[in-house]
């Protein structure tokens, strides 16, 4: 049973686990956080300076707004990097506390499926050695962003 893997590791490792994948995350959320604050800032300063009726596009480049759509691509990808290592690394440590699938799906507000990839994906390979998300791994609408701005490269 795939599961099994996951429950193999010891419970004290679990918990390391768990504890870096969810401290990752919130340090992530963090960064994320500040990069917003500084995008609406610049988003302030451009409402401000339309208003005085200056060109848009004047401002845009005053602001740098391709620097700062690059960051924030970048801050988004490494948020749903890190949630999603937490996620894998907390479902791992659920197995090895005994909930089920079921259980799992239910307590994190997902579909069963969601939560049985997760699973299989925690009892496979650790968070920790299996790198980076793949893009395909990240939400739709995220994924668009991420691989239009691989695609155009830094504005």
């Amino acid at each position: 049973m795939a599961s099994d893997a996951g429950r193999a590791k010891s419970p004290e490792t679990q918990r390391a686990q768990a504890l870096a994948g969810l401290d990752g995350f919130r340090h992530e959320a963090a960064t994320l956080r500040s990069g917003l604050r500084r995008y609406e800032r610049a988003l302030e300063r451009v409402c401000r300076q339309v208003g005085r009726e200056v060109p848009l596009h004047q401002v845009m480049a005053q602001i740098g707004v391709g620097e700062l759509r690059a960051d924030l691509v970048e801050r988004l990808t490494r948020f749903e990097e890190a949630r999603h290592r937490m996620r894998v690394a907390c479902f791992r440590m659920s197995l090895t506390e005994g909930l089920s699938i079921g259980d799992l799906a239910r307590l994190w507000g997902i579909s069963r499926q969601l939560a049985s990839r997760l699973v299989h994906e925690a009892a496979e390979v650790p968070a920790s050695d299996r790198g980076q998300t793949a893009s395909s791994d990240l939400p739709p609408r995220l994924r668009e962003i991420v691989d239009s701005a691989t695609r155009k490269g830094p504005d």
